[in-house]
């Protein structure tokens, strides 16, 4: 893993590690950068080997690996590797899958693509630069084993670009949603605090980051209240763009009406308090804050792309916007406006919630560490 910050892939991959038979499997993570909040929730009989403990240097090392392909450093760290592994694998796809090429300790060589290589920002290159798109098709898909996606949206976006690769398969993220109904049941008085109780609540949780869109919501928030609507936004999470949205929401004038919490160690009561969970993002790949809203019954709002689109099925199970603040904020006021929409969605997305079955998935996982195909999904 790159680190393991306060992301859905990190929360993820603690699901798994929380999950494993450690009777059956000896498991040691590797994390590029000592960061993150997840650092002290890894479980004890995982053994975590942290490459740098310099947030500054692990960032300066990333960039000239991923922009100028300097990459000594990395494997003189991968060199270092202790024993032989059945199976190596890149929890996050990046340019950190490489790492799995630069040791001759490791089987098979698989990875997990956790984001939408079309509509993310950071994959843009892959579209509009053939050379790059065939150097790295060449010199890293087709070098892996396995290449496992968290969605068929993630899938079919990856083939658009790349093509179709030998061994692909879809398994879904673990949600844990034993323990996410567990933790809604707790009080939490850093991320409940100032909800008023006759007020109508919409939340988000996730990274503070510009795919995120987070500052489409605050947008539609404001054209909601100027028609004359009364309720709250509740935005939990943390990340480069705190700043940039605390300005937007002064300007516009909504500190009475959206608030962020920062990073919330249990955000699963303010999820379960709300009326609406809203996902605002550009890009995904399968939101986990959404399959845990869906867990918790919670009707959701999402916006209009890969990964959100397939997990509401284009408005199945939950009612969806286009990629534009007004259509966004009519979807904040239809909700309002129609009390038998939060029960319908409320219903539909606690049945939408079985495709997280814990146990099916984890048996998915199982067969990747053995080096057999997971069953299809």
């Amino acid at each position: 893993m790159p680190s393991l910050r306060g992301g859905g892939a990190e929360r993820t991959l603690i699901n798994l590690l929380h999950k494993i038979d450690y009777n059956r499997y000896d498991v040691d993570l590797v994390v590029v950068s000592k960061e993150g909040p997840y650092v002290n929730k890894i479980p004890e009989q995982v053994k975590v080997k942290y490459f740098y403990r310099s947030k500054v240097l692990a960032r300066t090392l990333a960039y000239f690996h991923r922009v100028f392909g300097v990459n000594w450093f990395y494997k003189k760290k991968m060199s270092l590797l202790d024993k032989f592994y059945n199976v190596g694998i890149s929890f996050l796809d990046s340019h950190f899958t490489d790492l799995l090429f630069y040791t001759d300790k490791f089987e098979k060589r698989t990875a997990f693509v956790h984001s939408s290589y079309i509509s993310h920002e950071h994959y843009k290159k892959f579209s509009t630069n053939d050379q790059i798109r065939k150097k790295v098709k060449r010199e890293r898909y087709l070098r892996l084993d396995g290449i496992y996606f968290v969605s068929h949206d993630s899938m079919s976006d990856f083939v658009e670009i790349f093509g179709e690769l030998p061994n692909m398969g879809v398994v879904y993220n673990i949600i844990d949603g034993e323990s996410v109904l567990q933790k809604s049941g707790r009080s939490n008085s850093q991320s409940s605090a100032n909800i008023k109780s006759d007020c109508f609540i919409f939340t988000a949780v996730g990274s503070l980051l510009p795919v995120k869109g987070f500052d489409r919501l605050v947008r539609a928030s404001k054209i909601v209240r100027d028609k004359g609507y009364k309720f709250e936004v509740h935005i939990a999470g943390s990340g480069p763009e705190k700043e940039r949205l605390q300005r937007l929401i002064k300007k516009l004038g909504l500190d009475d009406t959206v608030q962020l919490h920062g990073f919330v160690k249990n955000p699963y009561p303010l999820m379960k308090r709300s009326d609406v969970f809203v996902m605002s993002s550009v890009s995904e790949a399968l939101p986990t804050v959404l399959c845990e809203a869906m867990i918790l019954g919670v009707p959701s709002l999402v916006t209009n792309c890969s990964g959100c689109r397939g997990l509401v099925e284009n408005g199945e199970f939950g009612l969806m916007a286009e990629q534009n603040d007004h259509d966004l904020a009519e979807k904040m006021m239809l909700y309002m406006d129609n009390p038998e929409l939060l029960k319908h969605y409320s219903e539909k997305a606690l049945k939408r919630a079985e495709l997280f079955d814990d146990n099916r998935i984890l048996n998915s996982y199982y067969k990747i560490f053995e080096g057999e195909e997971p069953a299809p999904v």
